[in-house]
């Protein structure tokens, strides 16, 4: 047999270098071993590995010889790729140069060997690592925005004595009896700023001003807030000031409904307003949190005034505008307190104070679509745009598969590490995680995307070296189970009456339980339906195959050339080793090189039951209540169906398969329902043992559809 076309090869100067073909330095006696994907039916991403070992009596590959061709090239993150008849079956990061020799060598004269055991992983294993806490969403957004001059996030640590701007150049001159790592948080927030309960309570802070900057321009100045209850007559939520001297103040007014916005000349003016506008709220809750943006733009000779704000899941919003004649000047500071004449209620939260120095129609808006999709956390957006955006946002490279358009809603986007992001992802969609096979990037497969494969690979019992093992266990089995949504409610499913069900045994296996966090949009819909999906998955009642390994040594190059199309997220099927056509569904695998010849791949399976989802006008629902009604001999082809739910009553249009005591048959005619003694009898004919089972069948042996349609999501 001629040797297997292996090439190992490190990027260094700008190109590819093969460690084979030019010196041949992968020993023999060790297997280059490269695994991807899953491990397990468990769901936690596990990154792509190559490990080998490299003939090192020449010392070119320790890394720190500084004789070495390598030296200051490879080390650490160094990419290397496997590949094999020129097809790329692995690439990963160096994380590991292991040098070793045994205790003879020498390399003149030489005698003994040395070695360097390499290992590398995908970058997933380098991502797995960070333990960076992602900022806020809304927080991300508003440090990206140009002509913010001023910008107090407030997701500060308790404790904190100093509220925090993010802009150089800002100032704060007061800062009484506030509280930060607030119980309450919007959406898209970490926590924020509680308000004390003393009157002296005050947050000041000043913008800073350009010299010589046009008053004409505009400002905007943005923030979010819950109030406490607001007491009867006007009550400040907000005050702030303009360079001129001018005074605003927002207040709102629980007896008449109407948000009052208001400005000043100077407190010595006998408080005079400028302008007093008031205008209907539309009883609005302001207890809920509320992103606000004022607007001042000018134009003419006169200045626009407008006041916006929308709740936290965008549903509802609102505004007030008014007009005054003059300029906006220029933003420059702004107060919160909780004096007996203007304060802010007791038991408001407040935060992401955010001051742009030009108005939304000439630079930036504070109250755009991005910004409110940002401060609602992105709630609504689907797990694969998601992923997409926080792997912009890390630098990441990453695919997501087709089925993109049809992944889960997300929730609004918690403050978490990226790992823990991705983790959250994957889960709530059920989508696979994992590394390229030939790229240096992650991939996302989608839920939709697992459904009803072709398969990649099929298989017959002489194309594998061995049998796969059959092993019927409670593993993965579970038959209650709870999803659980971060931030939300718990939905629990239960089967209490399959042959994985909640029964004690022999009925059932008794209570097997799990719990599936996710973060999921319209939990109350989502959540059952999701309890269900996991119910569906954790009472598959068949065997499993757990691995299966194929040789390739000794394969036609056809068959290797379908083995190699195999990845992660394929299907394979395994006909004649069982009565029935074994259908699997590929997790991951290992594949091992015994260079110069040898080559297996054992892959990860699960049963592929739970991804054949039913097709509209072409699968057939089950039917839970149909047994038969009287024996048959083994031969016998007229059988009688009875059910005693009238939804589960067979079609008239034949041919389809049912499964009858572990024999497959094909019903060829089926009769009209005719009610009997409180249930329904149906009169069949059928096609005996499609399976190669032969047997006589009892009465009363259930009755079911070959591979029952099975709703998707």
């Amino acid at each position: 047999m001629p040797p297997l076309n292996v090439a190992v090869e490190l990027f260094y100067d700008g190109a590819w270098h093969d460690i084979i073909a030019s010196n041949n330095d992968v020993l023999a006696e060790e297997p280059i071993v490269i695994t991807r994907g899953q491990g397990d039916e468990s769901a936690a991403p596990r990154p792509c590995s190559i490990t080998m070992r490299l003939a090192n009596d020449d010392d070119q590959y320790r890394t720190s010889n500084p004789l070495s061709p390598l030296y200051g090239k490879a080390g650490l993150n160094t990419p290397v790729r496997v590949k094999v008849g020129g097809v790329v079956r692995g690439i990963v990061e160096a994380s590991s140069w292991r040098a070793g020799q045994t205790p003879d060598f020498r390399q003149s004269p030489r005698r003994g060997n040395a070695w360097v055991d390499f290992q590398g992983g995908g970058i997933l294993q380098r991502i797995n690592g960070w333990t960076e806490v992602l900022k806020s969403p809304f927080r991300q957004y508003n440090e990206t925005l140009p002509h913010i001059i001023g910008y107090w996030p407030a997701e500060q640590a308790r404790g904190s004595t100093d509220l925090i701007s993010t802009v150089p150049g800002t100032r704060k001159y007061l800062f009484l009896d506030m509280a930060f790592d607030s119980q309450y948080k919007p959406p898209g927030s970490a926590p924020l700023m509680d308000f004390g309960q003393s009157d002296d309570a005050e947050v000041d802070y000043i913008f800073p001003r350009s010299t010589g900057a046009d008053p004409t321009v505009g400002w905007q100045l943005s923030w979010a807030g819950r109030y406490g209850p607001i007491a009867a007559g006007p009550q400040t939520i907000m005050g702030w000031g303009v360079a001129d001297g001018t005074t605003w103040d927002l207040s709102l007014n629980p007896t008449t409904g109407q948000m009052i916005l208001q400005s000043f000349s100077s407190l010595a003016s006998g408080l005079t307003p400028i302008v007093n506008f008031s205008a209907s709220y539309n009883g609005y809750d302001w207890s809920q949190w509320t992103l606000f943006s004022i607007d001042a733009q000018y134009a003419a000779g006169t200045t626009t005034m407008w006041v916006n704000w929308v709740n936290a899941d965008l549903t509802q919003s609102g505004f007030i505008t008014t007009t005054f004649s003059g300029v906006p000047s220029l933003l420059d500071g702004q107060q919160w307190d909780m004096s007996t004449f203007d304060g802010i209620p007791a038991g408001s939260t407040v935060g992401h104070i955010t001051g742009a120095n030009v108005s939304s129609v000439n630079g930036v808006n504070l109250f755009d679509n991005a910004r409110k999709q940002a401060w609602a956390g992105y709630g609504g957006e689907t797990a694969a745009d998601r992923f997409a955006r926080l792997c912009v946002l890390k630098g990441v490279p990453y695919y997501v598969s087709s089925g993109y358009a049809a992944s889960m809603p997300m929730g609004p986007q918690s403050v978490a590490t990226f790992p823990q992001h991705v983790a959250e992802i994957a889960v709530s969609d059920d989508a696979l995680l994992f590394d390229v096979r030939d790229e240096l990037k992650i991939i996302l497969l989608t839920r939709a995307d697992r459904y009803n494969q072709t398969p990649a690979l099929n298989l017959i019992p002489t194309n594998l070296p061995a049998l796969p093992t059959e092993v019927t266990d409670d593993l993965p089995a579970h038959n209650i189970i709870t999803v659980s949504q971060r931030d939300g409610g718990d939905y629990t499913a239960e089967d209490d009456t399959g042959p994985l069900g909640t029964q004690p045994p022999p009925a059932g296996i008794g209570d097997a339980r799990q719990t599936v966090n996710v973060n999921v949009d319209a939990e109350a819909v989502m959540g059952p339906l999701l309890a269900g999906y996991w119910l569906n998955l954790g009472t598959v009642d068949l065997p499993r195959f757990p691995s299966v390994t194929v040789d390739l040594t000794a394969l036609s190059p056809a068959k290797i050339t379908e083995i190699e199309a195999v990845n992660i997220g394929s299907v394979i099927t395994i006909t004649g080793m069982r009565e029935n056509v074994i259908r699997l569904y590929v997790l991951g695998y290992t594949e091992t090189i015994t260079w110069p010849i040898r080559r297996t791949i054992t892959f990860v399976c699960a049963p592929d039951l739970p991804y054949v989802v039913a097709v509209l006008d072409t699968d057939r629902a089950d039917s839970g209540s149909t047994i038969l009604k009287t024996a048959v001999t083994s031969t016998g082809t007229a059988l009688v169906f009875r059910t005693s739910n009238p939804g589960d009553l067979w079609s008239t249009t034949t041919p389809y398969d049912v499964m009858i005591s572990g024999e497959r048959c094909t019903v060829t005619a089926m009769g009209a329902a005719a009610l009997v003694s409180g249930a329904y009898d149906q009169a069949a004919t059928v096609t005996r043992a499609v399976n190669g089972i032969v047997k006589a069948l009892a009465a009363n042996e259930p009755i079911t559809v070959v591979n029952p349609a099975r709703c998707a999501l």
